[in-house]
């Protein structure tokens, strides 16, 4: 269980409740003394003043509210005063009476290596980490500050919602638990740069709990409080961090939730979770994989392996019938006209039941609450001074295509984003340069000519860039859909990242080399022309392995365009030159056209992974099969989660990136542009472009006004 107990301080401090964080003493404190720097009681340190201002280095920020004591700090709602941005501010205390001046400085300095291994990691906001965008820690201050952009840390814990709405469902722990272990595989893969080197491996959280995870409206848990940073604030010796025991607490997290109950209560009797009473009957086989979870049978190697497990994981068995609810003195054949009403009954049951009942769907559709959480429209936006604000993107990349879009009139995305709010004379003006050219160090010359760029994070981010991620963008890998060269079916929809490699690098030529139950069929690889598109192949499928891109860059190039054209020009005549042909493209190039296949892709031992959803009779979202009329049938929908996740594995966040020199002319324009297309319309627009959203639109979804009447 969680390594960090807020209760430690207690014995520092003469705290009426024992628990001087969540006092009220010290709020009460200052209410009755402007000013009053410690607890009149106590003397523990008081909380902010709201209109308290909080000067980083990415901007300043504003106290609006405190609101819970979590962990070893304090959160408060903020705005960051440049741009009105939401922020929440997390507060830790050094106070001289356990910590002296030397052990202070080494935890500001430790506490600043966490927040900058964060703000490098491109990843960060994939896997629903609430991870902070900046630090601050004043060495004359016994006080630091984590900065949290948007409101996601304000969320309740599960503890909270827990206390609220008692046990959850087998169904909702099964959703809980896949979600939290593809977090965690993505977490245990980081690299040590995630977190500082200082304070352990950089690969756990070490303090998973009801208290360190927070839930939105829509059933989204998000990680937060990793013990990275929370353990530095502790008054006791750090502890080393283990992947293993991550899975051993989410298990524990998994039965309270199931229960009701903890496994470790501090009370005289824990729970054993070997003792069948505890356990609900319910779903048996997901005890049996919280037993293995929790280390108590054969424990998993890996939050990959144990997610794979959860998602074969069968079904629990429906109760038998009506007959095992009667009484040994019944008779055993019930009376006729109560089995015609309970039949009839049935399909009303099953009506309100299907009401009533939450549906938990991988990628879901219907409104979120995150989602009316957003700004509605542009004209929402503020804090942007007049004038010419010139940004700049890859010249065949995405955000070139995506501004080319008409998704819902004759007007063109480039015409709505160049002055979003009409009423406010700033101007966005997009130029793009000579394709050798990164847009990314476009914006980081002396006298650059942008302010901020927009591009597929395909490698690693440069320094003095801030990256503010918008949606998420990534490579499709497809094939002809021919009825009589069903390439489709004979690759079962898939191919896996280790096959790629040995097509794209001239390894394999013949499909035959597959298998023996593969057509006898020439491989035509063809690479596409976007840079982009050729630098995120380069990273996923090839490592960066000079060797392996020194023979991918004899692969026969073409662009897209021109695939997509070959390939839909006739089947007859196509039929002769395409039949075996692969190639890959951009998302906003690939996603909606009918007569191409895109492939599942497979990682290492995990299942594939396909990036195209479409809607079933009952309203399900299933992957497309190559058995489907992608022609005939609506238009497939993008995998949502398994971009949001990263599971997909040619998926890549799509960021504007800015320097993190704050006083460089018309750097305020970066995080503004991103604000606008994090509104509803903005999101919405991207959408249906042919990106993933950060916040899915619903499907009634409409343009404001504000926008359809231009």
């Amino acid at each position: 269980m969680p390594i960090i107990d807020s209760n430690a301080l207690a014995k520092f401090y003469r705290c009426t409740q024992n628990a001087p964080l969540g006092c009220q003493k010290p709020i009460e404190t200052t209410e009755k003394i402007p000013g009053a720097k410690f607890c009149m009681e106590c003397g523990f340190p008081t909380t902010l003043p709201v209109q308290t201002e909080l000067r980083g280095s990415l901007g300043t920020y504003r106290i609006s509210e405190m609101l819970r004591s979590q962990g070893m700090g304090r959160l408060y709602r903020g705005t960051q005063t440049n741009n009105g941005q939401s922020v929440v501010v997390k507060e830790y205390l050094l106070p001289k009476q356990y910590f002296n001046a030397v052990e202070a400085q080494q935890r500001r300095i430790a506490l600043g290596q966490v927040a900058k291994g964060n703000l490098t990691t491109p990843k960060g906001r994939e896997f629903r980490l609430v991870s902070p965008s900046e630090t601050i820690a004043d060495p004359s201050s016994d006080r630091v500050y984590l900065i949290f952009s948007g409101e996601i840390a304000t969320l309740p814990t599960l503890k909270q919602t827990l206390r609220e709405t008692g046990a959850f469902s087998a169904s909702r722990v099964r959703q809980v638990l896949n979600q939290m272990l593809q977090s965690l595989h993505f977490l245990h893969s980081q690299p040590s740069s995630f977190v500082s080197e200082a304070i352990g491996s950089g690969t756990a959280h070490g303090n998973l709990g009801l208290e360190s995870l927070v839930i939105s409206d829509s059933g989204y848990v998000y990680i937060c409080d990793l013990a990275s940073w929370e353990q530095l604030f502790v008054p006791a010796p750090r502890q080393v961090l283990l992947p293993e025991q991550d899975l051993i607490d989410l298990g524990a997290i998994a039965f309270a939730l199931w229960t009701d109950q903890v496994i470790h209560s501090g009370s005289d009797a824990p729970l054993n979770p070997r003792e069948a009473q505890h356990w609900p009957q319910d779903d048996p086989p997901l005890r049996d994989f919280l037993l293995r979870l929790l280390g108590l049978d054969t424990p998993f190697n890996s939050a990959a392996e144990a997610r794979q497990a959860l998602i074969k994981l069968p079904q629990p068995k429906k109760a038998a019938g009506f007959q095992e609810n009667l009484s040994p003195e019944s008779p055993a054949k019930p009376n006729r006209k109560y089995w015609l009403l309970s039949l009839l009954a049935l399909p009303l049951l099953g009506g309100l039941l299907w009401l009533l009942l939450p549906r938990f769907m991988s990628n879901s559709y219907a409104e979120t609450n995150s989602f009316k959480h957003l700004l509605p429209s542009f004209a929402d936006i503020n804090g942007m001074q007049p004038g010419q604000y010139p940004y700049t993107g890859e010249g065949l990349g995405t955000w070139t295509i995506v501004l080319d879009k008409k998704p819902v009139s004759d007007r063109k995305i480039r015409a709505l984003l160049t002055q979003p709010k009409l009423d406010m004379a700033a101007i966005f003006n997009y130029r793009t340069y000579a394709p050798q050219r990164s847009p990314l160090n476009e914006v980081l010359e002396a006298n650059a000519k942008a302010n901020f760029a927009i591009a597929s994070l395909s490698t690693q981010l440069p320094e003095g860039l801030i990256p503010e991620t918008i949606a998420y963008d990534g490579l499709l890998v497809y094939v002809p859909a021919y009825k009589s060269q069903n390439l489709p079916s004979a690759l079962r929809g898939k191919i896996s990242l280790a096959q790629l490699q040995q097509i794209f690098t001239g390894q394999l030529t013949n499909w035959k080399q597959l298998g023996s139950d593969f057509p006898d069929l020439p491989i035509k690889p063809y690479r596409p022309m976007e840079p982009e598109a050729l630098r995120l192949f380069q990273q996923k499928v090839l490592g960066n392995d000079p060797s392996l891109i020194a023979q991918f860059s004899k692969i026969e190039q073409r662009s897209t365009f021109n695939t997509l054209r070959s390939i839909a020009v006739g089947e007859k005549q196509a039929q002769k030159t395409e039949a075996g042909s692969i190639s890959f493209g951009l998302l906003t190039q690939t996603w909606d056209q009918c007569k191409i296949y895109p492939l599942a892709i497979a990682q290492e031992n995990l299942d594939p992974v396909q990036p195209l959803l479409r809607e079933t009779t009952n309203g399900t979202m299933q992957p497309i099969s190559p058995s489907d009329n992608l022609c005939l049938e609506k238009k497939p929908l993008l995998n949502i989660s398994a971009f949001h996740t990263a599971t997909y594995p040619l998926s890549a966040p799509l960021i504007i990136a800015y320097p993190r020199d704050n006083n460089l002319p018309g750097n305020v324009s970066g995080p503004l542009f991103a604000n606008f297309l994090k509104t509803q319309d903005g999101q919405y627009l991207l959408q249906q472009a042919g990106l993933v959203p950060l916040q899915t639109p619903p499907k009634n979804y409409t343009l404001s006004s504000a926008i359809l009447n231009r």
